[in-house]
């Protein structure tokens, strides 16, 4: 599946959270209609074959399971955020610098938890669409949008084991590299 043939038409009841000059950001959760529904979990699909997770539990099982689709004006999905409700996660101890094959270790947490809001379970970009602040827009707008009537402080967000490139996303995003990790 293509993502630049991906196309989703307004719907009627979308909610936009977010619109932006190259497009808005719409809020799909387990109560929309089963279309919308659909269309999360083919998303999701896509998705998960992009950043190469193997674990795929249809969104309908994870109840609290919100997505963020970050579409384009010519209605193109080109981000997308599945985030959930958490308690807890784990400052990553990892060492964020390569080693001499160019690869990043294996990331490591500490043991004592700290309080968390939400866990970013998948934060995917279009290839494209990489730095150009997409994923930094998407996760400002869950931060404005999650918990209505307040923004979630960056040391509240936990990321679900990031790939490399999602590694260097949180750590710079976060502003450390003792961001959230949550399971």
């Amino acid at each position: 599946k293509q993502w630049y043939q991906r196309r989703v038409r307004g719907w009627k009841s979308e909610r936009v959270v977010e619109e932006y000059h190259d497009g808005r950001i719409i809020l799909v959760n387990q109560n929309d209609p089963k279309s919308h529904v659909r269309k999360m979990e083919e998303v999701r699909e896509v998705v998960d074959v992009d950043l190469g997770i193997t674990d795929r539990n249809p969104v309908t099982q994870a109840k609290e399971l919100q997505a963020y689709l970050y579409i384009s004006n010519a209605n193109k999905v080109i981000a997308a955020a599945f985030v959930e409700h958490i308690e807890k996660g784990y400052p990553c101890i990892s060492p964020h610098t390569a080693d001499e094959t160019g690869k990043l270790p294996l990331l490591k947490t500490a043991d004592a938890a700290m309080k968390a809001v939400c866990g970013v379970s998948r934060l995917w970009v279009f290839k494209q669409c990489r730095r150009k602040k997409v994923a930094s827009r998407l996760m400002d707008c869950i931060r404005a949008n999650f918990v209505f009537g307040c923004t979630i402080s960056k040391v509240k967000i936990a990321f679900s084991d990031p790939t490399e490139n999602g590694r260097l996303f949180a750590q710079v995003y976060c502003g450390t590299g003792n961001f959230l990790i949550y399971r």
